[in-house]
């Protein structure tokens, strides 16, 4: 009897390390990974509650990235109320901007969404609105900001450093300029309705510095510079 019990149990274990190679293919679980989706893109230009007085308005937004390395679009959508149930403007485009050609005297929202080759698609942005002027034709934005000075990607040493643009409006309105400046991409505000185009801050060693100019006059138009940066030694 004992002799029986020993070989009924021999097989039963056999049986269940049989089956347990059979149902995993050897004993090998498969491991899937989830394809995730895209960053929720950050919107620059047209600023919130912004009056515009130019009609070619180009839009721009941050860069974002997929987690899985896939290639990025976007999706641009404005409308005239913040459902979004009146969508005049939409398209699918791999830049960072894109140009309208808006109406007069209408108050527009406008969002992003990003979307990657396998479909994902992020939340949309937050909704901005901006306002185009009746007569917005006659007067023109102030030329995008010129770097001077740190060049991109420059190292430099001290503790501080002059900040350094340059610009033009045809117009000859009144220009004021907002500075973004700090150790984070985007830049926060660091100084508000600057009058000249330099700006010295202080830094220190051993850090990647980002910088932005927004140009503003007297009409509330406004040109958004591009993101440059430097680093310390």
């Amino acid at each position: 009897m004992k002799n029986i019990r020993i070989y009924i149990t021999l097989v039963s274990i056999a049986l269940l390390f049989s089956c347990s190679n059979d149902d995993n293919g050897g004993g090998t679980i498969p491991i899937t990974s989830q394809n995730g989706a895209p960053a929720i893109p950050d919107l620059v230009f047209p600023a919130n509650n912004l009056t515009c007085t130019n009609f070619n308005l180009e839009f721009d937004w941050n860069t974002v990235t997929d987690p899985d390395g896939d290639e990025v679009n976007y999706i641009i959508e404005i409308a005239t109320d913040n459902n979004f149930t009146t969508v005049l403007f939409t398209a699918v485009t791999s830049e960072t901007i894109r140009t309208f050609n808006l109406e007069k005297g209408i108050t527009y929202f406008w969002r992003v969404k990003a979307r990657d080759t396998n479909d994902n698609e992020s939340e949309y942005s937050e909704t901005q609105s901006f306002f185009t002027e009746p007569d917005a034709s006659i007067d023109i934005l102030p030329s995008t900001p010129q770097l001077i000075g740190p060049t991109i990607g420059a190292r430099v040493s001290g503790s501080t450093i002059s900040l350094d643009w340059e610009t033009t409006d045809v117009d000859r309105d009144t220009i004021l300029y907002d500075i973004y400046f700090g150790d984070t991409n985007p830049p926060t505000l660091f100084s508000e309705g600057k009058e000249i185009s330099i700006l010295d801050v202080a830094i220190s060693p051993n850090t990647v510095y980002y910088w932005q100019v927004v140009i503003k006059d007297n009409n509330q138009n406004a040109s958004i510079g591009q993101v440059w940066n430097f680093r310390t030694e």
